[in-house]
């Protein structure tokens, strides 16, 4: 059997929080919550439990910081215009669309906004697991009865910890508007996380916060520029969602009800990962691989943007860069971890070699010849391409007088 279906993604996404919940499972209003979602309903989700559970484990870690006022969000909307005009300038990119708006949110603002999105990930999921289950129950010829509730608890309380622990960590969002593309466009920064990071890694407030509102424009830019991206992610996440398959792990068919009295036994029974591994099938492999190389050209874009405004306009920039540099690859990598718990695996490195992307090629042909990635669908760097440069950087060159020709004639 291939690694990536002996491991559960939901064991490495649950990394990070497997101390947090052993702190917390104790506390009253959140135990409560997780013996809830314990209880009855029909579907294997409960959402309004799930981030119940997800705001609770958020404000399990408190930031001294008074909620984010009409000041704090006049202040972030003024960076956004300023780095609107400095990621125009830099990024040679036009928007086609308009870039915004900005919101400053708390913790449990930012849950409440996501639950649809998470959702929309999540669901298909859910449908493949019930699949599972429901074959379960015809080899063993009678429903499951309590196991079927197990798992049902089981797998909110895990996504409600999750998105709780994601809500404590995120320190900016561009929202693609999933499942509505209408209300894409939306920026969002989680103005707790920004001061505790401040605070942290003793940075300059003023610096940080425009730098990390450049990394959020310059996405925005991305598709407002070139709008069919939305579409093509879309469609991307569309046929992975319709390729999963699930195993199922046996651990909520040995429970007993009376067990969920024990908080200590609960918080083993969550941290230990779940009940869900997605087996990956040559076809997923081949959209991940897609999906993978999308994803590093976004995200190596973005950086690559960021850093060059940086090194010009900020001026902390580099003890600045350093330090968040630091945390970014010390930490257990929470703003990934929706690719991790769907399989993705999507590794600080494959990150980075996004960014390696973005420089080779703009050291060799410049800037307006990477911009050519965001022309159209068949311009992408494939999963080899987006690891070497050179490849694309040929095929490119080729299609392109291809297609001036073809103009010409």
């Amino acid at each position: 059997m291939e690694s990536s279906q002996r491991e559960n993604p939901w064991d490495r996404s649950l990394q990070g929080v497997s101390g947090m919940v052993e702190r917390v499972a104790r506390r009253i209003p959140l135990y409560r919550s997780l013996r809830q979602a314990f209880q009855g309903g029909s579907d294997l989700l409960d959402w309004s439990q799930a981030g119940e559970i997800a705001v609770l484990v958020a404000q399990s870690d408190p930031v001294d910081v008074q909620p984010p006022g009409p000041q704090v969000q006049a202040e972030f909307e003024s960076m956004m215009e300023r780095s609107e005009e400095l990621v125009r300038r830099y990024s040679l990119l036009e928007n086609r669309e308009p870039v915004g708006p900005l919101l400053v949110f708390s913790r449990p603002d930012w849950i409440d906004t996501n639950l649809g999105s998470f959702q929309l990930i999540f669901e298909p999921l859910a449908e493949s697991y019930e699949k599972a289950l429901k074959r379960v129950e015809e080899q063993r010829r009678r429903p499951l009865g309590i196991g079927r509730k197990l798992t049902r608890g089981i797998l909110t309380a895990q996504l409600g910890m999750v998105i709780g622990y994601l809500a404590r960590n995120v320190l900016g969002q561009f929202d693609l508007g999933l499942p509505r593309l209408e209300d894409s466009g939306k920026l969002y920064v989680v103005y707790p996380n920004l001061i505790k990071a401040e605070e942290k890694m003793r940075l300059v407030p003023e610096d940080f916060r425009l730098w990390i509102t450049l990394h959020e424009v310059t996405h925005a830019f991305e598709f407002a520029a070139n709008p069919w991206l939305r579409e093509y992610m879309k469609s991307l996440m569309a046929r992975y969602f319709k390729s999963v398959s699930v195993r199922l792990e046996e651990m909520s068919l040995r429970l007993r009800p009376q067990e969920l009295r024990d908080s200590r036994r609960l918080n083993e029974i969550i941290n230990q990962g779940g009940l869900m591994s997605i087996v990956h099938s040559p076809e997923q492999r081949e959209i991940l691989s897609e999906i993978q190389a999308f994803m590093s050209l976004i995200e190596g874009y973005s950086n690559l943007i960021m850093d060059m405004v940086g090194k010009e306009i900020i001026p902390t920039f580099k003890e600045m860069s350093t330090a968040f540099r630091h945390r970014r690859d010390s930490k257990s990598g929470s703003e990934r971890f929706v690719e991790r718990m769907l399989g993705f695996d999507l590794k600080l490195q494959q990150y980075q070699v996004g960014e390696l992307f973005c420089k080779e090629v703009v050291e060799k042909k410049g800037l307006d010849f990477l911009n050519l990635a965001w022309k159209r669908e068949e311009n992408l760097p494939s999963g080899d391409e987006i690891r070497n440069a050179f490849q694309w950087i040929e095929r490119l060159e080729e299609s392109e007088k291809d297609r001036l020709l073809r103009t010409r004639i």
